[in-house]
Order: C-alpha cells, then sequence, then structure tokens
C-alpha cells in the first residue's frame, strides 16, 4: 500500500489533529458588563481553556495595568472589580496568550446636580434607548436632544413612571440636556463599550450639540482632535452654576481659555462652516 495511502486512512480513522490545550488562535472577548449600585463592576470574559490571561483596566486607555491573572481553567470567566468604587470611570482589556481582547468594556459615573446638566453617553452599550439607559428616574425628569434638520429641541420626560419616548437613541457622539427634578446630587452610570477603528461624527454649519467619541477627557482641541476653525464658539454649562460659559475661537487661538471637556459630558457648538470630528482609536493603544 502507498504511504499516502495509508495516511489517508489513518486520518480518516483518527479525524483531525486536536489542538493543543490553552492554544489562543482568536482574540478573547468580554460580554455582559453590569454596575452594581453599591460600587463593583463585574463582567465576563470569553477565552480558551488553558490559555494564560492578563486583565488590565485604565482610566485613559493608554497606560494598561494589570488586576488579575492566571491559567483559564474554562472557556469563559466571571470578574468583579471590588474596586470600581474608587474611580469616575475605568476601562478594560483581556490578554491571552499574548492576544489583546477585540473589545473594551468600562463603565463611567456622572453626577447630575440638580436642575440641568449637557450629558452624553460615552459608551456604546447593548441597547441606547432613553428607557434603557435612564432607568428609576422619578416623574418630571427630562432629556432634550436637538434636532439640527429642524432646530428645535425634541422632548422626552418621565411621566407616571415611564419615558414619554422611551425609544428615543442616545449615542455615543450625540448629546443631551438633561434635568433633574430632585434636590439631590444624583449619581448616573453609564456601561458598555468603547467604541473602535475610525470613528466620524458630523458637525453642521450653525448650532449642534456634540461630546466626544472617544471616553476620554481633556482639551476639546489639543487632547480630543476637535477640528475648531476661525470664528467657531463652544458653548459649556456649568452644573453648579446653571449658566453657560462660552468659548469663542478667534484670531487662531481661544479667547477665554481652551474648554476640557469631562467624560459624560456634551457641549453646544456653532460652527461656522460644516466639518467632520475624526478620531482613530484601537485596543492597540
Amino acid at each position: 500500500m502507498k504511504f499516502d495511502t495509508l495516511l489517508h486512512k489513518i486520518t480518516e480513522r483518527i479525524g483531525p489533529r486536536q489542538g493543543h490545550q490553552g492554544d489562543q488562535t482568536t482574540a478573547p472577548t468580554m460580554s455582559g458588563a453590569v454596575r452594581f449600585p453599591y460600587g463593583p463592576f463585574q463582567f465576563k470574559v470569553r477565552l480558551s481553556r488553558g490559555a494564560l490571561y492578563e486583565l488590565q483596566a485604565s482610566t485613559e486607555m493608554h497606560n494598561w495595568r494589570t488586576i488579575a491573572n492566571g491559567t483559564a481553567a474554562a472557556d469563559a470567566l466571571d470578574y468583579v472589580d471590588s474596586e470600581a468604587s474608587k474611580h469616575s470611570y475605568r476601562f478594560y482589556r483581556v490578554v491571552a496568550n499574548g492576544i489583546v481582547s477585540d473589545n473594551l468594556l468600562g463603565y463611567a459615573s456622572i453626577t447630575l446636580p440638580p436642575g440641568f446638566s449637557l450629558i452624553a453617553n460615552p459608551l456604546h452599550a447593548p441597547n441606547n434607548a432613553v428607557a434603557e439607559l435612564f432607568k428609576g428616574w422619578p416623574d418630571g425628569t427630562t432629556l432634550n436632544k436637538f434636532d439640527t434638520r429642524f432646530f428645535r429641541l425634541s422632548e422626552n420626560a418621565v411621566a407616571h413612571g415611564k419615558w414619554t419616548n422611551a425609544s428615543e437613541q442616545l449615542s455615543p457622539g450625540e448629546g443631551a440636556i438633561f434635568y433633574n427634578p430632585t434636590q439631590d446630587y444624583k449619581h448616573h452610570s453609564f456601561v458598555g463599550e468603547v467604541m473602535q477603528g475610525h470613528l466620524s461624527m458630523p458637525i453642521p454649519a450653525g448650532f449642534s450639540m456634540r461630546s466626544s467619541l472617544v471616553p476620554q477627557s481633556g482639551h476639546l482641541q489639543e487632547d480630543l482632535h476637535f477640528p475648531i476653525t476661525e470664528g467657531d464658539v463652544i458653548h459649556l454649562f456649568d452644573r453648579d452654576r446653571q449658566k453657560y460659559v462660552l468659548y469663542p475661537f478667534e484670531n487662531g487661538k481661544w479667547q477665554s481659555g481652551a474648554p476640557v471637556i469631562s467624560v459624560g459630558e456634551s457641549f453646544w457648538v456653532a460652527k461656522t462652516s460644516a466639518g467632520n470630528w475624526t478620531r482613530s482609536f484601537t485596543t492597540a493603544e
């Protein structure tokens, strides 16, 4: 019998060769993120059994710190970050056998004082509907987005325990005016994935409400790469004083100092000409 015929018969009997335990040929993934009211953050990791892994955390997604490591005893593991209450926002990735996870999970918490705030959803949640993002808010709570086509604010409110436009979306890059009808400072958390790849948000001429597509804080132009041009004016809202603060860009510079944007904050922009706010961001950064 010829050698190749014999080899064919042997492989038919034993089937394809199985990989070694712990082989990680695809990127690990994370899912099932939950932020508990008392602080901890929990998520699931899917990876190959036997893989050597590191769970890493960061607040700015450039410098990563290992918070847990080991050998995967199963194809999935649950992790609870008990230190999450120490951070207003934190992001997570997994490295398994040298391969970085193809997604980033995280949370961002903001404080909403009595009255109005300009807010943003900095993370892509499984469901970005207002009713899902803002559960448990009392009657009288409102959220208004600005429609650049009709030049008017949308109307959405909690009445009889439900949002009047429950399916309205608040996605990363957009902004909204949020009204807290209580007399208390309320903590609110967003949970989801960090947007990655080549990201772009159109900025029309005239007024619009926008926020960063990447959950990072910093100077609007220098750190967040906003396409500012001569004559543009940025309007931030001071939540504590309940008033707008204007930042005009004239003669090639900011006239009132460079505006600084926080994670979970949106702003008004009065733009002289249309542009695109672009970012390129991946887990490898």
